[in-house]
């Protein structure tokens, strides 16, 4: 690179010494004027004697002819000028009359030897642009080579990367400015393969974890929903029968949360079986009725109509939406329902502390918690599972806030035909 540069330089600077030896400087320029001046008065003084006047005028170095009224040639300064002369006179490029007694008595022609100058100056000039773009073509194949091919090969490399492909190694690229730098692509490459390795083993250890802890826990529910069904029938009092009904539907979507558990927190949510079928709105009632073990809800009515719904889902979508209700606000709960297009929509809403706008969009990610969550357990799941449902069921979900005063959820179920 530095002798790249050197080489650079050193063709601006002799350019630059061409165009300085070429170009008159202005002193030259000065004189001459000068010395014109000195030939046009010692003439005009002598005329007609123009020989005397060459005679004074022989240590001027501007060339020049004396030409007659009737341009007969009366004197040259060089006797070479003659033939120039008589060839259409080449060299006249300006003139000067000589007056005398108020006529026009002849005629100073200057010989200017500056288009010559000018002629050379544009030769030179050409070869400096010659230099000049043949210098641009090998900066071009210079950067070409060492810079834009490797730069080319990094980005093909990173953008099989970006589409999981990791089995294909980047060649080293041969250049002084990337060749350590692609070496690193390549470890970077096997740090991801390596990497991706653990990860599906720590993946496949979370499904273990999770397949034995959910075991483990089916024994006790199943001991808990066998008492409650023995309560159920043994008793007679009717209020105990509905709370030991409670119990058992309670422990029946336990069970069935238990499982979803491995694939719902395994990013498998494609394995959950959603079966929406056409089903009469007032169902929904109990779905709030069941998930609403604090009492909060407000009364309410659902429209009469036929949705597209899996009521089990349905009901596991309730349950997450009220339990983050207790949990973050546990205030009472206010649910509204009404057509809109070809929709049934249900509004839940809390009336606690809400989340910020700018959290809004981002309530039904996997693992996303607004701030307020943070002194809170939870996973971040709930929304993420409840919207994959619904779009599964052919509906849709939108959460509202407003800070500090009110915290919205809407259900879009599709109505049946």
């Amino acid at each position: 690179m530095k002798r790249f540069l050197i080489i650079i330089v050193s063709i601006y600077i002799f350019a630059c010494i061409l165009l300085l030896y070429l170009v008159p400087e202005e002193s030259e320029q000065k004189t001459r004027k000068v010395e014109i001046n000195d030939i046009v008065f010692t003439i005009t003084d002598y005329w007609p004697d123009v020989d005397n006047a060459m005679n004074r005028l022989q240590e001027c170095e501007v060339d020049y002819m004396v030409v007659g009224v009737n341009g007969e040639l009366l004197g040259v300064s060089n006797k070479e000028l003659c033939s120039y002369y008589e060839n259409n006179s080449i060299y006249r490029d300006y003139s000067f009359e000589i007056n005398k007694n108020g006529k026009v008595q002849g005629k100073i022609i200057i010989v200017d030897e500056m288009p010559q100058i000018r002629k050379r100056i544009q030769i030179y000039s050409f070869i400096f642009i010659t230099l000049f773009f043949l210098m641009d073509i090998v900066i071009f194949l210079y950067v070409e080579k060492n810079i834009l091919c490797p730069v080319k090969k990094i980005n093909n490399f990173a953008r099989q990367i970006s589409k999981g492909n990791l089995d294909i190694p980047i060649s080293r690229v041969d250049s002084s400015f990337f060749g350590l730098f692609s070496q690193s692509f390549d470890i970077m490459r096997e740090e991801l393969i390596y990497a991706k390795k653990k990860e599906w083993e720590a993946d496949k250890n979370r499904r273990e974890v999770i397949a034995a802890i959910s075991h483990d826990i089916k024994n006790p529910i199943a001991s808990i929903q066998a008492i409650a069904e023995y309560q159920f029938f043994t008793t007679d009092l009717k209020e105990q029968k509905e709370e030991f009904q409670t119990i058992i539907e309670k422990t029946n979507q336990i069970n069935g949360q238990i499982l979803n558990l491995h694939t719902s927190m395994m990013n498998d949510l494609e394995r959950l079986e959603v079966n929406p079928k056409l089903t009469e709105s007032f169902l929904l009632e109990k779905a709030f009725q069941q998930a609403d073990y604090k009492k909060k809800i407000r009364d309410f009515k659902i429209p009469e109509c036929l949705i597209i719904v899996d009521q089990v889902r349905f009901t596991q979508i309730v349950e997450n939406i009220i339990s983050n209700s207790y949990k973050y606000a546990n205030t009472i709960i206010e649910v509204r329902a009404y057509f809109e297009d070809k929709f049934l929509c249900i509004c839940i809403k809390d009336f606690g502390n809400g989340v910020k706008k700018e959290e809004e969009v981002f309530l039904t990610q996997k693992y996303f918690r607004g701030q307020n969550a943070k002194n809170k357990e939870g996973s971040g799941m709930g929304l993420y599972i409840a919207e994959y449902l619904l779009k599964s069921m052919g509906g849709h979900m939108k959460c509202n806030s407003e800070k500090n005063e009110w915290f919205e959820v809407r259900i879009w179920l599709a109505i049946g035909q």
